[in-house]
């Protein structure tokens, strides 16, 4: 068994794929990572690299968590991450939603798998520890990044987010896009203004309620919910407060101020 490591296996002649392990995992994890992994991946795969880690909370039933970002030669990058509860079918699941994560870019794919077809399949939300035990573990306050709605959609597909905090091109508002069933997606501000919506894109538009970081705890404590996107009452930003793979919670923001240095968005 292995507590912390990182190994280096060859992927393609001249390429290497990082393989590291952190917590109590099989000696053998980062072997049978790399021989899953290594033939989904084709020649636009620059760079790749894996992480496993077995999570000390105790009760939870998917302690191991994958992640691989692949980095695109055009640089695009795709990212995987997942939690299971046995080696096998972390293994097995992670390199389901690689293939289904690199369509999007068939020639990071292997050629044999192209024409292959993937149920798509939703990533499955972190499982929360009882109430009493939840606390905030990580705070991220962030400048959003400016792009259009269709953009944003790219990078919360490509990354495997669950939801994905950016500045929308057109109203200028901090926006969060999230799924609301499979090719459909709903967009939420503080304030919503439609003008970055295509007419003909399968696209909701929501307001998102006014509350604090606390009040969207008790929120998230009493539903079990994935996620709780809400209006920060004392700076106006949009926050997003959310489950973490290790049963706490994690707080994803807007930062409270605009500086006022003229950007081109």
């Amino acid at each position: 068994m292995s507590t912390e490591s990182q190994v280096v296996l060859p992927l393609r002649p001249g390429t290497e794929i990082p393989v590291s392990t952190t917590g109590i995992v099989p000696t053998d994890a980062a072997t049978v990572l790399h021989e899953h992994l290594a033939p989904i991946l084709g020649r636009r795969a620059a760079y790749s690299r894996a992480r496993l880690t077995r999570l000390a909370e105790p009760g939870l039933r998917r302690p191991l968590v994958a992640q691989i970002d692949v980095q695109l030669s055009a640089g695009h990058r795709v990212r995987v991450q997942l939690a299971a509860a046995t080696m096998s079918e972390l293994v097995a699941v992670l390199a389901l939603r690689t293939i289904e994560q690199l369509r999007v870019y068939p020639s990071a794919l292997a050629a044999c798998l192209r024409g292959h077809v993937v149920t798509d399949l939703m990533p499955s939300p972190p499982e929360l520890l009882p109430p009493e035990r939840r606390r905030l573990a990580r705070r991220k306050i962030c400048r959003p990044a400016p792009m259009t709605v269709a953009e944003a959609i790219v990078v919360l597909n490509a990354m495997d987010y669950r939801f994905h905090l950016f500045r929308e091109k057109f109203s200028r508002q901090d926006s969060i896009v999230v799924r609301s069933g499979l090719g459909r997606y709903r967009v939420i501000q503080s304030r919503p203004n439609p003008i970055g919506l295509e007419a003909t894109t399968p696209i909701a538009l929501s307001p998102a309620e006014r509350r604090s970081p606390a009040e969207a705890t008790t929120r998230l404590d009493l539903t079990g919910a994935p996620f709780d996107i809400f209006t920060n009452r004392a700076t106006g930003r949009l926050h997003a407060l959310y489950a973490r793979y290790d049963g706490h919670y994690g707080l994803l923001g807007a930062e409270a101020a605009i500086r006022s240095t003229r950007r081109s968005w």
